[in-house]
């Protein structure tokens, strides 16, 4: 199956500042960067040849924000996490093309069928690590059979595992109106909205 990557949502702050080549190498290392990336899988990841890559990944290297080594006659790439540049384009790209804005603009295709959808658990508490599960919570019409495909490229896209949980409005009120412990406790906590009021979400944790 053919990696989403080439037809992904781009942001035009990144399309602005960099060449398409170097912004999907940059999405890719910056975004996982403990990952060490063989030459052709970066490839099959990005859906190019290898030979399309070499010369920017030099380039890249040359410039110390990606670091390289060598294992017999394979070579890796990832991100140099001790350049200087890294923190700021690190920020730079989750802000525009990381899981948040992949997540919110995946979702839009469920518009009529999603009341609220939000993430909780360390990503919302900003505690994860690069490879934490990822939690999200989606409450409305659409059903989870539908989100599974959309989640799955997703988890390919970022190295994470994506957790949905999903219900249904009335299901949603009537387990937070009987003081459910699960939905007690997540609306408390720290949540970053993917679709829906945050204001109408708040009410709603208000009443528990």
């Amino acid at each position: 199956m053919r990696n989403n990557l080439r037809k992904m949502r781009t942001s035009p702050l990144l399309n602005a500042l960099f060449p398409a080549g170097r912004r999907r190498i940059l999405a890719a290392t910056l975004l996982q960067p403990d990952k060490w990336w063989y030459l052709t899988e970066l490839a099959a990841h990005l859906d190019t040849s290898p030979s399309s890559l070499q010369r920017e990944l030099e380039s890249l290297t040359r410039s110390g924000l990606l670091e390289r080594r060598q294992d017999g006659r394979r070579i890796y790439y990832r991100a140099n996490t001790a350049s200087p540049a890294f923190a700021d384009l690190e920020s730079l790209f989750a802000k525009t093309a990381g899981l948040v804005p992949a997540l919110q603009g995946e979702l839009k295709a469920f518009d009529h069928g999603i009341t609220w959808a939000f993430l909780y658990g360390s990503v919302a508490r900003g505690g994860e690590g690069a490879h934490s599960d990822v939690d999200v919570m989606v409450v409305g019409s659409v059903t989870t059979a539908e989100l599974v495909p959309v989640l799955k490229r997703l988890e390919r896209r970022f190295g994470r595992e994506i957790n949905v949980t999903r219900y249904s409005e009335d299901e949603f009120y009537r387990k937070v109106r009987h003081g459910d412990h699960f939905l007690t406790s997540l609306l408390k906590g720290e949540r970053v909205m993917l679709k829906g009021s945050a204001h109408e979400l708040a009410t709603v944790a208000g009443a528990t």
